[in-house]
């Protein structure tokens, strides 16, 4: 993976101007794991040759849609941002590059090293280039979308999930839900044993989410002992019967030093809400959920509720 350094030429200025937009995106992040990780891009280029497949066949088998494998591919590799047809044309020409390289030196040189070659020496689009070790910078990217200590995403992810699937549901309708979670009495369960003990039960907290809520939902950290949950299949009845188990879940388990709160147990109380048509904005749902989870307090904590709108009822 390279870095590019500030063009001098005109010619090369303008390029870059076109590629050198090498912030992440979730997507991108999602896209370079799925690739680096699972060792794609070393089964195309026919480095592991026990592995070599078609495009066809990878595209099928990491679910990716055609339009953007060729360009995530040239991504992950060197980070520069093409357009599909201009990315495929280039990883043709990469691995014809990758094996005339192979064959005058007698060994296999590698994609990522002919990728290299072949944009600093080939295209001359790249001046200076700096090597970066992909999966560290991976690494690095996706620690900035999960909260430190609990590992649950953190509220940028979530703002940029929920901004999404609001965006989805108004062109579709499909329905989702949005669960807020607050752990009751936590301040006090702080203050009597301390913020180790404190850290510890969020992070046990987020390992009982994880458990209880589907792959495809969205668990993240909304702010101190604060949790909000995405449920992207979920209608109103169906996510308030997902809250039900997470508040169970959270009761019958056993924190250290718990029975120092009053109810003897760390509990946790929750709000939910469901897109409708009559919702104007992602942060209205959200006010939604808080309404319901402050009822939830205001009831007696340890509890579910929802938020009812006429048309909900």
């Amino acid at each position: 993976m390279t870095s590019n350094n500030k063009q001098e030429s005109g010619d090369k200025r303008d390029y870059n101007e076109d590629i050198s937009d090498t912030s992440l995106s979730i997507e991108d992040i999602s896209n370079l794991k799925k690739l680096t990780d699972q060792k794609f891009i070393e089964m195309a280029s026919g480095d592991i040759e026990e592995h070599i497949q078609s495009d066809e066949h990878l595209l099928e088998t990491i679910g990716k849609k055609p339009g953007t494998y060729y360009r995530d591919l040239i991504f992950a590799i060197i980070q520069i941002r093409l357009p599909e047809e201009e990315a495929r044309r280039d990883w043709k020409e990469i691995l014809k590059h990758k094996y005339t390289m192979s064959e005058k030196l007698n060994r296999n040189v590698g994609i990522h090293v002919a990728t290299l070659d072949y944009f600093t020496n080939i295209k001359k689009k790249l001046v200076n280039p700096k090597i970066v070790n992909v999966n560290e910078y991976v690494d690095t990217a996706s620690r900035a979308l999960t909260d430190e200590l609990t590992k649950a995403y953190n509220r940028h992810f979530f703002e940029y999930e929920f901004r999404k699937l609001f965006t989805m549901a108004r062109s579709t309708g499909r329905v989702f839900s949005l669960v807020m979670l607050d752990l009751d009495h936590f301040k006090m369960f702080n203050d009597l044993n301390g913020h180790i003990q404190g850290d510890i039960a969020l992070i046990e907290t987020v390992r009982i989410l994880h458990a209880v809520c589907s792959q495809g939902d969205t668990v993240s950290r909304y702010g101190g002992e604060e949790f909000a949950i995405l449920l992207p299949t979920q209608p109103l009845n169906l996510a308030v019967r997902t809250a039900e188990n997470i508040r169970q879940a959270i009761y019958d388990y056993r924190f250290v030093n718990e029975q120092t709160l009053p109810s003897g147990r760390l509990s946790a109380s929750l709000g939910v809400t469901c897109y409708r048509d009559d919702v104007s904005s992602f942060q209205d749902m959200i006010k939604e959920a808080d309404t319901a989870l402050y009822k939830a307090k205001d009831s007696g904590r340890n509890r579910v509720k929802a938020f009812l709108s006429d048309q909900a009822a």
